[in-house]
């Protein structure tokens, strides 16, 4: 399939549409012309994903299907990679849409060749795609970016593998910085962050396009350990790592934030930094964990590459009755502490009727007396544990995780909430949490918070300081289909945050994974950053004084009455 449908459209094309998107822009042919100029040609139209299907433009206008192409995106349309490699498709697929006035380019997910999705009179509409993106490829493309945004006042927003739960990277008339293709990837032996004088380390720098399956096999071909995550299409630089970046290594080895060495960015005020301990120290904190689209465009970050270590292994499986699950999560909940303690980490799939965890500090003799536990467990409810020994934990992620990743290709929204060590004795926490979990449409138990890690810079990053206390990320999600009214959307918006409303009145303070959200969460500045975000705005507004950069409840938000916001729901 061609890597995009549409290469670049005329600037006198362009200039029609933004004047009629962006009403209080100056935009003029001529900007236009000369933006793309100045990208060496990069200025693309931001086509949506499954246009090839339709026949329909908005507005009736007749468009020619591309059967070839139709046929792979309907096959592949719950593929991670490949929609990370197309600009119009986001892995979460209601930020392809405008979901308060039904514009939209969507497929049925649940049989994508229902043709009811995509024959008239169904037409592809931009939804909130960015209608036009820079395919970033120097800094001089995003300092390019933001001279025109500044100008025009066209809204500016970062994309990297669409992979966004809150649709920070989306959003009507806006111009997009794609930065998939920075394909950086080297492992450095003797690395030393620039400017510092210290001990060098090995490391892995990577690209902001880089994702974490090319990380992954990296670090089996050089016989190191990486935390990564538990997606292969996710960026290695981007959200991820500046929401926190979580890890079944991330018990025993730290969290994204607590690993990251370097970044080089290039920040609104147009100056391309390195960004480390020993420069530019204020912008280092706010990329570990204040969040991604907010700060400026991250281009590469280096990472530590630990020595290759053994994992231990647990698999455990049941069957799937709503006693079962009752019962098995309530006996989990006894010994998430103990677990936690020893460095366990991994994941607990109510919906799979599994879980999984792993740990790179204790032997084959020593894990099997730590979980037992977890034996104990699974028997109760007839199930049973398998213990293995893996080599490497990319052959853990290979063999448990990349084969189970998270649902792609559909709608759907999520909550979660970080659960502290001494709230495991609330049973009334505990049972709200299972009921939240089982009455949704998929939910997860996340055992990768950095419970057992110590080694960490006690004010150097900016998360959530709930994190380090948190042994459990719980969360919980909902889907709908192409074919759902707003009434029906809004109300399974206002399910979710309700049925989570205990889970957070018995956890105050507890916190929230900033990548993983209610995009209505209460009290969310609270919740994302806690006590760290003043700070954090006083870094926004010194690198970004002219507030060119602004995404969905990131730091610095200006509120949901911004218009590039018109196609989030009200719930109130």
């Amino acid at each position: 399939m061609e890597r995009e449908m549409v290469a670049f459209v005329s600037p006198f094309t362009l200039f029609g549409i933004f004047t009629n998107l962006v009403t209080a822009s100056t935009v003029t042919s001529a900007d236009w012309t000369a933006l793309n100029q100045t990208v060496g040609g990069r200025l693309h139209a931001g086509v949506p994903f499954s246009q090839p299907c339709f026949s329909r433009l908005a507005g009736g206008a007749s468009n020619t299907p591309n059967a070839t192409q139709c046929a792979e995106i309907q096959s592949r349309n719950e593929d991670h990679l490949f929609r990370s490699e197309h600009f119009g498709a986001y892995e979460i697929t209601q930020w392809e849409t405008c979901q308060t006035n039904g514009d939209e380019c969507l497929l049925d997910w649940m049989n994508p060749l229902n043709s009811a999705a995509f024959a008239p009179p169904q037409q592809c509409r931009q939804g909130s795609v960015p209608n036009f993106y820079i395919d970033v490829d120097s800094v001089n493309d995003v300092v390019a970016a933001y001279a025109f945004t500044r100008k025009t006042k066209v809204p500016l927003v970062i994309k990297n593998s669409g992979h966004d739960y809150i649709g920070r990277s989306a959003g009507p008339g806006t111009l997009a910085l794609w930065t998939h293709n920075l394909n950086k990837l080297v492992l450095d032996r003797n690395f030393v962050p620039d400017g510092c004088s210290m001990n060098p380390t090995t490391a892995i720098t990577a690209g902001a396009g880089q994702q974490f399956r090319a990380v992954y096999d990296l670090a089996r071909e050089n016989n190191v350990t990486v935390v990564a995550g538990a997606d292969p299409s996710v960026g290695v630089s981007g959200g991820w790592v500046m929401g926190g970046g979580h890890s079944a290594m991330s018990p025993a080895m730290g969290l994204g934030v607590d690993r990251v060495l370097q970044f080089k960015i290039v920040t609104p005020d147009g100056k391309y930094r390195t960004v480390n301990q020993c420069q530019n120290q204020d912008l280092f904190f706010a990329l570990r964990g204040g969040g991604g689209g907010t700060f400026g465009v991250v281009l590469e970050s280096s990472f530590v590459a630990s020595p290759q270590v053994t994992v231990q292994a647990v698999l455990g499986l049941y069957e799937g009755t709503q006693a079962n699950h009752v019962t098995l999560l309530k006996a989990l909940a006894k010994s998430a502490v103990q677990l936690a303690t020893d460095g366990w980490g991994g994941y607990i799939t109510p919906p799979a009727s599994s879980a999984v965890w792993a740990n790179p500090v204790l032997n084959a003799e020593d894990a099997q007396k730590s979980a037992a536990a977890l034996v104990t467990a699974f028997q109760s409810v007839g199930g049973n544990v398998t213990f293995f020994t893996m080599d490497s934990y990319s052959d853990f992620f290979d063999t448990f995780i990349a084969p189970n990743t998270d649902q792609v290709g559909r709608p759907q929204v999520m909550a979660s909430r970080l659960l502290p060590s001494d709230k495991f004795t609330d049973d009334t926490l505990i049972e709200a949490m299972i009921n939240g979990m089982l009455a949704s449409d998929f939910s997860q138990i996340l055992a990768v918070t950095p419970f057992s890690f110590k080694n960490f810079d006690k004010d150097g990053t900016s998360i959530n300081p709930a994190w380090r206390n948190a042994v459990w990320h719980s969360l919980l999600s909902f889907n709908w289909n192409f074919d759902s009214t707003l009434q029906q959307r809004v109300a399974t918006y206002k399910k979710l945050t309700n049925l989570w409303s205990t889970v957070r009145a018995r956890t105050p303070g507890a916190g929230v994974y900033f990548n993983e959200a209610d995009v209505y969460e209460p009290d969310y500045i609270r919740a994302f950053w806690g006590p760290n975000y003043p700070k954090l705005l006083a870094i926004k507004q010194k690198y970004d004084t002219d507030h060119i950069l602004d995404c969905w409840r990131c730091v610095g938000w200006k509120g949901a009455k911004d218009d590039r916001y018109k196609c989030y729901p009200s719930t109130s």
